[in-house]
């Protein structure tokens, strides 16, 4: 789900112009929610088609869909469309009425206006809510010269992995192995120090320094590897696989790249210090935020740095080995409110390994429809008091 810069309501053609936009692609067999407070759009919810088509799915699919719609704060009406590969041209009129006309009587349920209901079929497009209409030229339906503060999404590109060279790849394997070797010698994980290679394989570029096992200086030093321009070596990014397989580091660079240093240090002193505070676990939120329990809305611009990163990692990883990495893309994705996406990098992890924890988790959420609790709140109205979080004070007995 996506809450973009709003727009209004104008010609049904020109409206349509601006949907994909408010998705972030261009939709494909899917139905698109649009949320409307007053006479702007306030979020957008895209899903698939068939999930609505299937009798066995299509009450839950409503249901869920405008459970979640519901949570926008003042949203007064939604506008339904539905894309979809067949043609107006079959039976003269709009495919998937009956879709249409269960949404409409669902959305008036819920106390919401039906603000219009159109359909963008593969020959025409045209208004559920037009007795007479046999379907408009599609080609009246074009991109807008603007979008509102976002660019559409090439849908193939954000479903890949980049092309990395033969070089590159025997270059993270060497360095992987070199933090493996040193990882036995000192019976874990190196997290300070300079790694070295020795022998035929020298010399190599090695991170100078890797960051420190304290929390500060390790979420501020990971949060550096998605900073807008941040350069990051090939052992570096062993270095980042390698965290990333221990799930408590894991969810510190998560919260670092997602929040920033402040939150990813935060979370360390809970996992790694509990002793450092008053509260249990259970009255901090933060401890929620990675399963979408926190209104503080991660910066997008990091995580979509955090998915480049991610994906330059994983096209270096040996296949069987990018579970974890391919889970961390897929939250990545699902925190930027682009939970298709999110759904197809959650299924490579299982098929990779069907056993890995969080991606299973995570599937559990893809399948509800969770929606992080981020994606209702207006950044706007957020109270500045809960955009960071606040470490409880140390107890001066402990």
């Amino acid at each position: 789900m996506n809450t973009p810069s709003r727009i209004s309501l104008s010609a049904p053609h020109e409206f349509l112009s601006y949907v994909p936009a408010l998705v972030g692609f261009q939709p494909v067999d899917s139905v698109v929610l649009v949320a409307f407070r007053d006479q702007g759009t306030c979020g957008a919810m895209r899903l698939d088609l068939g999930a609505f088509t299937n009798p066995r799915t299509s009450a839950a699919a409503v249901g869920k869909a405008l459970d979640g719609l519901c949570r926008i704060p003042r949203i007064t009406g939604v506008l339904p469309v539905i894309y979809t590969s067949r043609q107006f041209s079959e039976s003269g009129r709009a495919p998937h009425e009956d879709v249409a006309a269960v949404l409409s009587s669902q959305i008036e349920v819920c106390g919401l206006e039906v603000v219009d209901m159109l359909c963008v079929a593969a020959d025409a497009w045209g208004g559920y809510l037009d007795d007479s209409c046999l379907g408009h030229d599609r080609t009246m339906v074009t991109e807008p010269e603007s979008l509102p503060g976002r660019r559409l999404l090439d849908a193939a590109d954000e479903l890949s992995l980049p092309a990395v060279s033969a070089v590159e790849r025997e270059t993270f394997a060497r360095a992987s192995a070199a933090l493996a070797r040193q990882s036995d010698d000192d019976e874990g994980i190196p997290f300070s120090g300079e790694p070295t290679l020795e022998g035929p394989e020298a010399p190599m570029p090695m991170p100078t320094p890797t960051p420190a096992l304290a929390g500060p200086e390790f979420a501020t030093g990971m949060a550096s590897y998605v900073d807008e321009g941040a350069t990051v070596l090939d052992a570096e990014l062993a270095l980042i696989s390698r965290l990333i397989d221990e799930p408590a580091l894991r969810d510190v660079i998560a919260y670092s790249w997602a929040w920033g240093a402040e939150a990813g240090a935060h979370l360390w002193r809970r996992v790694f210090a509990p002793e450092q505070f008053i509260t249990d676990s259970e009255d901090d939120p933060w401890m929620y935020a990675f399963a979408g329990r926190i209104e503080v809305r991660p910066d997008p611009d990091r995580l979509r740095r955090s998915i480049r990163l991610l994906k330059s990692i994983c096209a270096r990883t040996r296949p069987d080995d990018r579970a974890p990495v391919l889970t961390l893309i897929s939250w990545c994705y699902w925190a930027l409110g682009l939970g298709s996406f999110a759904g197809a990098w959650q299924r490579d992890a299982l098929e990779v390994d069907g056993t890995y924890g969080l991606a299973i988790i995570l599937g559990m959420m893809l399948d509800a429809g969770t929606i992080p609790d981020w994606a209702f709140t207006d950044p706007n109205e957020l109270n500045d008091a809960h955009s960071a979080p606040e470490d409880a004070q140390v107890d001066p007995a402990a």
